[in-house]
Order: structure tokens, then sequence, then C-alpha cells
């Protein structure tokens, strides 16, 4: 395993033969309070150090950097921080005013650079047909909540739930879905392999798997009682059975790009076990 990666390795479907793609750990932990991702506790937010990661990796300044459904301003603020322009799509209007002030801070240049929108799920990406084929970074989160508007159930057969954010992208940019193993009616559920088949239905190429740590490292352990005070608390009053805490002490980030042409093959890869990666 690397840390903190500047550039990824291309594993195109190109190949006819299956391979497992590298693992990259990154240190993400919060630097403060994080917002609630979901009730359940199983939902990692982007934090930071995350954000930076993933914009100093993916984009370039002047790039235009997407946020799909933000929890806060954290995605937006650093773009801009780092000279980039940044676009955010919330569906509620506090999170999307809280959004704006905190990035614009009244500076003429940065409103310049910052547009902020409010719209119910499935507008999401209408209100964002202007920028289609502009972004060099969407991110996006599939947490548990969300899944009941961003999976494939009710598409036509034909149409990837991925296919919308992937036409945000300009050949070469990058969709980051940021997940992990979530809890769906009491049960564990990896949205992994799904999330995969899914981009590459929309014709982009699955780049890299990072292990985005949200625990403070110390002695090269995680220090589990420095978790977010969302999930810790979580944790404390769970009745239900939950997700194992070392699991949830951990974001799972995607990173796939779109080629300026569709793979060759959209055949998704098995391990021995004929589990699809």
């Amino acid at each position: 395993m690397t840390n903190s990666p500047h550039s990824f390795q291309d594993f195109s479907a190109h190949s006819c033969q299956p391979r497992h793609l590298p693992l990259s750990v990154w240190l993400t932990a919060p630097e403060g309070q994080s917002p609630a991702v979901c009730p359940n506790g199983c939902c990692m937010p982007v934090t930071g150090r995350l954000a930076r990661q993933l914009i100093t990796t993916c984009t370039r300044p002047g790039d235009l950097v997407v946020d799909i459904h933000p929890a806060d301003h954290t995605l937006a603020a650093n773009a801009v921080i780092l000279g980039r322009r940044a676009s955010a799509v919330a569906t509620d209007p506090e999170v999307a005013g809280d959004i704006w002030t905190r990035v614009t801070s009244g500076r003429e240049a940065d409103r310049r650079r910052v547009e902020v929108r409010v719209a119910r799920p499935e507008a999401t990406y209408p209100v964002l047909a202007h920028r289609r084929g502009e972004a060099a970074l969407v991110v996006i989160k599939r947490t548990c909540e969300t899944s009941t508007f961003t999976s494939s159930v009710g598409l036509p057969l034909e149409k990837s739930s991925l296919a919308d954010p992937a036409a945000l992208l300009t050949n070469g940019g990058h969709l980051a879905v940021v997940t992990g193993l979530q809890l769906v009616d009491g049960r564990p559920h990896d949205p992994v392999p799904g999330l995969i088949r899914e981009a590459r239905r929309a014709g982009m190429v699955y780049l890299q798997h990072i292990v985005a740590i949200h625990g403070p490292v110390r002695r090269k352990r995680i220090v589990l009682s420095l978790l977010p005070a969302t999930i810790t608390a979580n944790r404390a009053k769970a009745v239900l059975p939950r997700v194992p805490t070392a699991l949830r002490a951990h974001a799972d980030v995607l990173i796939f790009i779109k080629p300026a042409r569709p793979p060759a093959s959209a055949e998704p890869y098995s391990n021995e076990e004929g589990e699809e990666r």
C-alpha cells in the first residue's frame, strides 16, 4: 500500500486478463466536527484532508470541481482555496446557504468562481446541464440513504446510474465516489462491486480504490476513540446489529476516469471466487 499518491495507475478494461487494482491509503482524519452523514453511523463524511487530496490529485488550477449533494462547505471551500472553480448542488436550502456564505465570505473574486444551487434529488443533473463536459472532478457520495435515488432501479437497461455524473466530466476528468460498508435493513452491504459495474456501463475506466482513514493514527494504529463524534455516538447507542466499528474507521473512495474513447470492453473483472471487482 502507498500513502497519498499524486497520480493514479491506469487499469483499463483493454486488458484481457483479470487483475486486482492496488489499494492506496490516505490519512484523512477530520480537523474538526464533521456533520452527520446518515443516522446509522455507517457513512463517513468528506473531510478537509480528503477534499484537498482529491482536488490536488485530480485537477489543476482553474479547473471545475462539482460536489453533488454536499453535507457542508468542505469540498467547495477547499476547491476555491486551491485556485479551482466550484459548483455544488444541495437538496437542503440551509446547507446551500451555508456553503455560499462560508466559501465566498463577501469576496467578489470568490463569488465569480463559485455557484451553489438547490434542487430536488431528481432535478440535480438537469440544473447542471450547462456544466456538461466541463468538470475535471465530480464528487458524489453513495450512502445508505442516497441509494434510494442513485440506484439504477427504474432506469432503462442501457442507462447507468452513474451516466449523469459522467456526463459532467471533460475527457480525462475524474469521478470520485465516496462510499463504504453500509447498514441496510440492519445488515452490512458492500456497494463497491455494483458501483464498478455502473461506472463501466457509463463508459468510465476504474483507476484506483483509496482507503480514506478517518481516525487519527497513533503508533501505527487507528485510535477509534478519536473518530468523529457522530460515529462514536452511534456506536454507543446501537441497538440493532451494526457495522463493526473497526470497519467504520474508513471510507472507500473509488476513482474513475472518463477516457477520450470508450473502453474496448465494459465487462467487469472477477476475482478467483467469481466476485466482481
